[in-house]
């Protein structure tokens, strides 16, 4: 075989073989990113949604009873496993009462983020 003969040959190197390896890697990797942050973020802005729905479900049951019985207090709830606190501070303001119902939950492997949703009202007699 001559020199002119065997670079006719086609065939990969290994260097070429590592360095394909190395882009599917590196693309496998990134769309894995991705896909956990996704999760993650829709994870979230479900627990948002429920987190809202308490506290806007606490300020229409203050809209809807007896103005006497707005008072400050707290109570959880368990929802999908995740478990929401909701506390509520009402403060008389001349003749109406400013209701702030908070709702907090943990987030993350260990709980170790509190998010919380605030809704702001004023209640008149």
């Amino acid at each position: 075989m001559t020199v002119k003969h065997r670079k006719s040959e086609a065939a990969f190197t290994l260097i070429e073989i590592a360095i394909a390896i190395l882009i599917v890697a590196i693309v496998v990797a990134g769309g894995s990113y991705l896909f956990i942050t996704g999760k993650n973020q829709v994870s979230l802005q479900k627990h948002y949604r429920a987190a809202t729905q308490l506290a806007a479900q606490r300020m229409e049951e203050f809209k809807a009873g007896p103005y006497a019985s707005i008072n400050s207090g707290s109570d959880s709830n368990t929802l999908e496993g995740v478990t929401y606190t909701r506390d509520v501070n009402a403060v008389t303001v001349g003749t109406y009462k400013e209701v702030t119902v908070n709702v907090h939950w943990h987030e993350g492997l260990h709980g170790q983020f509190t998010r919380n949703v605030n809704l702001v009202t004023l209640v008149a007699p």
